[in-house]
């Protein structure tokens, strides 16, 4: 059972900002793949989320005009180890990535959620 207070779904980036200033305590939601289990074993029982799971501006990977490579947060562990771009210009990232978790974990994970949940097991961070 998942037990939270109130479920946000932005429509775009602006929109999540908007809720995140008004509801600063609201935890955000990428892939879900450490948070819904927090709250399911009543860690975060109550808390307010606000689901960036449908940005699709926050996905993707590519190549910036200057050469950067861009992996967007919202980029799965799956999306970096099979991404044309990552095999090309950075093999070493999706070789690593792809030691990450399990399947399920490495196709719901996020890059930006697996760096912001900043604990110690955070394999990306």
């Amino acid at each position: 059972m998942y037990d939270f207070k109130n479920l946000y779904e932005p429509k775009t980036v602006r929109e999540a900002l908007e809720l995140r200033k008004e509801h600063p305590e609201a935890l955000v939601l990428a892939g879900g793949s450490d948070i819904l289990i927090q709250i399911r074993e009543g860690k975060l029982a109550g808390c307010d989320l606000i689901s960036i799971f449908a940005l699709d501006e926050l996905r993707g990977i590519c190549l910036e005009d200057d050469g950067t490579l861009l992996i967007r947060p919202l980029a799965s562990f799956t999306d970096v180890v099979m991404h044309p771009l990552i095999k090309k210009h950075m093999p070493v990232l999706g070789e690593a990535v792809e030691q990450i978790g399990g399947p399920q974990i490495r196709n719901i994970g996020t890059i930006g959620g697996n760096i912001c949940n900043g604990v110690t097991s955070a394999d990306s961070a």
